[in-house]
């Protein structure tokens, strides 16, 4: 299977892909709009992978929504636990940082820590506007 670890850096969001052997097969840079990202979600959804984030940047952006929504899988990870694993293999880059995401599922006893990121339910006391 195919992973995508994604990193918000300063000013882009980064993406690596991981191949089945665990080779970076292609490292994507988009820019923070909201075309940008939709562009780089179509791109990924083409690719059948699952994408492994941080929970602070599920939270905070919609990128991962709209993979959920596409239908990928999404998986999350504990802040507290990415800072320790980046700190204890000196990643500073944001790219080996995308990467090192995209390796958790790969290890067994870091895969039990991940989270699967579920779409939201809709309410039923919501009227759809269309």
């Amino acid at each position: 299977m195919t992973n995508c670890g994604l990193w918000l850096a300063r000013r882009r969001l980064v993406a690596v892909l991981l191949g089945p052997a665990g080779d970076v097969r292609r490292t994507l840079h988009a820019a923070l709009t909201d075309d940008a990202r939709y562009g780089l979600i179509e791109y990924l959804a083409g690719a059948e992978l699952e994408i492994v984030l941080t929970e602070a940047l599920a939270r905070s952006d919609l990128v991962a929504l709209q993979a959920v929504r596409r239908g990928m899988p999404v998986w999350t990870v504990d802040d507290g636990l990415a800072a320790a694993l980046l700190g204890a293999a000196g990643i500073r880059n944001p790219t080996r940082a995308a990467a090192l995401l995209a390796r958790l599922p790969r290890i067994a006893l870091l895969r039990a820590s991940l989270r699967r990121l579920t779409p939201p339910e809709k309410s039923a006391g919501q009227l759809p506007l269309l």
